[in-house]
Formats: structure tokens, C-alpha cells, sequence
């Protein structure tokens, strides 16, 4: 039971901590500068975990074409369209379809 508590009041300490930071944000104006760079924090977060997740899986056999592959048609389909959901559109059906062609 003692483990329970900790648990449940580590994840409400958590839960806190992420609240408080949008209960700040909606009431304080970010300046221009911070607000145009926030556009550019989504793309980046999802580079560098396809990034990591591709250094890891990489390696000499059929298996990682699928990895590579996803990303590479992502990367397209951005460049095309200038969308940055079309990398989600596009990029996870390729993985899913090399990943079941490549076993």
C-alpha cells in the first residue's frame, strides 16, 4: 500500500508541475520572437526522435529499409507540400507497408 501512495503522489506532483506551466503560459503574453519560433518546436521534436529512433535500427539487412524508407517518402511529402502533417500522413502508412513487405 506504501508504494501505491508514493506512486499516486508522484504522478499528482507530476500532474502539478505540467498544469502550472499552462495556467502560466495563458496568462502571460510570450514575446513575437519566442512565438515564431514555437512553430518550429513540433517538427523539431519529431526530427530528433525519428533521428534516434533510425540510428538505433539501422543496420546491413532488409529489415531496416522499412525505417529509412518511412522517412524518406515523410521528408517528400513535406518537401511537396509544405505541410508538416503530411510527414505523419504519408510517412506512417510507408512504414507500416515496408515493415509488413520486409518481415
Amino acid at each position: 500500500m506504501n508504494a501505491w501512495l508514493v506512486v499516486a503522489a508522484a504522478g499528482v506532483g507530476t500532474y502539478l508541475l505540467r498544469i502550472s506551466m499552462v495556467a502560466l503560459a495563458a496568462r502571460t503574453a510570450l514575446p513575437p520572437v519566442l512565438g515564431q519560433a514555437t512553430r518550429f518546436a513540433v517538427p523539431a521534436a519529431f526530427a530528433a526522435l525519428a533521428a534516434a529512433g533510425l540510428a538505433g535500427q539501422i543496420t546491413a539487412d532488409a529489415a531496416s529499409l522499412a525505417p529509412v524508407g518511412a522517412v524518406a517518402a515523410a521528408v517528400l511529402a513535406v518537401r511537396c507540400t509544405g505541410s508538416t502533417h503530411a510527414a505523419l500522413v504519408v510517412g506512417m502508412p510507408t512504414l507500416w507497408m515496408l515493415s509488413a513487405v520486409t518481415g
